[in-house]
C-alpha cells in the first residue's frame, strides 16, 4: 500500500481516513466495555494482540431510547446514542468488562 505521509517536527503522520485500509478488517467494528463505567464504540486493531486498541473510537457518552448499550449494535439505532469522538484507545486486557460486535 502506498501511503503519503508527512513529516512535521520529526514525527510522520499518516492520514486518519488510511488507517482502516491498514488496520482493520470488515467484522471488527466493536463496543468495549471497560472498567469504571467506560463504555467506547471503534474498530479493533488487529495488527497487534498484547492489548486492545480501538481506532477511530468514540466514548458512548449517553442514551435515553430504553435499549441499553445492546441497542447501539443496530445500525438503525445509532441515531439515538450521544457518541464523543476519541480517536485511537488502548487497554489492558485486564481493564475490559466485555466486547460486543457491532453489525453496522
Amino acid at each position: 500500500m502506498n501511503l503519503q505521509k508527512i513529516e512535521l517536527n520529526g514525527e510522520v503522520y499518516i492520514k486518519e481516513s488510511d488507517i482502516p485500509k491498514m488496520n482493520m478488517i470488515d467484522n471488527n467494528h466493536v463496543i468495549v466495555i471497560a472498567q469504571r463505567g467506560w463504555i467506547f464504540e471503534g474498530y479493533k486493531d488487529i495488527s497487534i494482540t498484547d492489548k486492545i486498541r480501538l481506532l477511530n473510537a468514540n466514548v458512548v457518552r449517553s442514551w435515553s431510547n430504553g435499549r441499553g448499550i445492546g441497542g447501539l449494535t443496530k445500525e438503525k439505532y445509532k441515531s439515538e446514542y450521544t457518541l464523543d469522538p476519541v480517536g485511537t484507545v488502548e487497554f489492558a486486557p485486564e481493564g475490559i468488562i466485555a466486547i460486543i460486535n457491532i453489525e453496522w
